[in-house]
């Protein structure tokens, strides 16, 4: 079986030992043995406040020797940390006298590992200088994703979770918050009971439900590549321009503006999408033009959706019968503003006018409904990366095929690797 693949998917990593080879997984479903971890949770660069958090066995221990309190009654913190209590005072140096900062320490956990944090100044060079001297303490430096995978209870949880600190829009991350709260893992252990009673019908069933979401789960944090082609001078650029709702690309009535390809980054209807804008299509052209057209074929054979741009106020210049049988195809008629000179054709197509706005609403629409036809309801499983999009697509063929074993390995090794 295919190890899934960061980031999200990172669950199958963590029984491997890929991220954490210092800690060890306990009965308590930590990955906390001896080692205690530390990581800055907080983005990297300038900032009024950082947060540090450690968390071990010496985590309250080591964070006790380098903070001393502004209490006139004891300079130092209690020997056990108490829950909901925060400390104000300054830590440094162990027997430094004047390089501190000033910080706030609270517990969030004692049980059954203890979890501290250090709210300190923000600034890179004060972060870098508490994580050394904590280091010097015993601490382990990690990134807080490491920190999460080797600290996680819930593998899946935290999968999801550093799968949704990548989101985009609102509603990518709800979905993945629904992953969170248990959502897919739900629906594999339901899957895992199915093929436990050999029944097959049950477990395509599931399967199928899973797999419908596959092309969403593997845009939840990359976004849907929609390109923009067709003959020159119909108005790509500018359709672009209207869409993102700015000047991305130059526009000019000289035909073969663009040579090159521009992307924008928007989002339609909560899903997050980047336009190609390029070059125009035709046959005849210069030596630079004609390697803006070739990057505008590869575009479009890459993208997920691809939009034909017609002009109506003048004939009608269709795509060549190779790109035109592309199920990704897409036709849209531009410059409806202006006089129409054609009929648009019966399979439909929508009209639309990057100068005045008209029918950008209706295409905004329209481009939700191409790229995910069938969204998920709220709470709805999803196979939230493309490694676990795949592998529940291959499940699907396994079982459909009436390979129920190699079915039951793949999930007994995923939920192996999850733990």
């Amino acid at each position: 079986m295919k190890p899934i693949s960061t980031p999200g998917a990172d669950a199958t990593e963590l029984a491997s030992g890929a991220h954490s080879t210092a800690f060890v997984s306990g009965d308590d479903g930590t990955r906390l043995a001896s080692a205690t971890p530390v990581a800055c949770l907080t983005p990297p660069g300038r900032g009024a406040i950082a947060v540090l958090a450690i968390r071990g066995a010496r985590a309250w221990e080591a964070v006790r020797e380098l903070f001393r309190t502004h209490s006139t009654n004891s300079k130092k913190l209690p020997t056990n940390p108490e829950l909901g209590r925060i400390w104000l005072g300054r830590i440094g140096e162990k027997d430094s006298a004047t390089a501190a900062d000033e910080v706030v320490v609270t517990a969030v956990q004692t049980d059954p590992v203890p979890w501290v944090e250090v709210h300190c100044h923000g600034g890179v060079e004060v972060v870098r200088w508490l994580m050394e001297i904590l280091e010097k303490q015993g601490c382990q430096l990690l990134s807080w994703p490491d920190l999460e995978r080797v600290t996680s209870k819930n593998p899946w949880k935290t999968a999801a979770s550093l799968e949704m600190a990548h989101a985009t829009t609102v509603r990518t991350a709800a979905i993945l918050l629904d992953q969170c709260h248990g959502a897919f893992e739900g629906a594999l252990s339901e899957i895992q009971s199915a093929l436990s009673k050999n029944n097959a019908d049950e477990t395509i069933r599931l399967l199928e439900s899973l797999a419908r979401y596959a092309d969403l789960g593997r845009h939840l944090t990359t976004p849907w590549k929609v390109a923009v082609i067709g003959p020159p001078n119909v108005g790509k650029s500018s359709l672009v321009n209207a869409l993102a709702g700015y000047q991305r690309s130059v526009v000019a009535p000289t035909p073969g503006t663009t040579r090159d390809l521009v992307t924008t980054s928007i989002a339609v209807d909560g899903w997050s999408v980047e336009l190609i804008d390029t070059a125009g299509l035709r046959d005849e052209t210069e030596d630079l033009e004609g390697q803006g057209i070739s990057l505008a074929r590869r575009a479009a054979e890459e993208a997920d959706l691809c939009l034909w741009i017609l002009d109506a106020s003048g004939p009608a210049e269709w795509p060549e019968d190779s790109l035109r049988e592309n199920k990704k195809l897409r036709f849209v008629v531009n410059k409806r503003d202006l006089p129409t000179v054609w009929d648009s054709p019966e399979f439909g197509v929508l009209l639309v006018s990057a100068r005045t706005g008209a029918g950008l609403a209706e295409l905004v629409e329209a481009l939700a409904k191409w790229l995910v036809p069938d969204p998920p309801a709220a709470g709805a499983a999803v196979p939230f990366t493309p490694a676990l999009a795949g592998q529940i697509e291959e499940a699907l063929t396994d079982i459909r095929a009436g390979r129920i074993e190699k079915t039951k390995q793949r999930f007994t090794a995923l939920a192996n690797q999850a733990r």
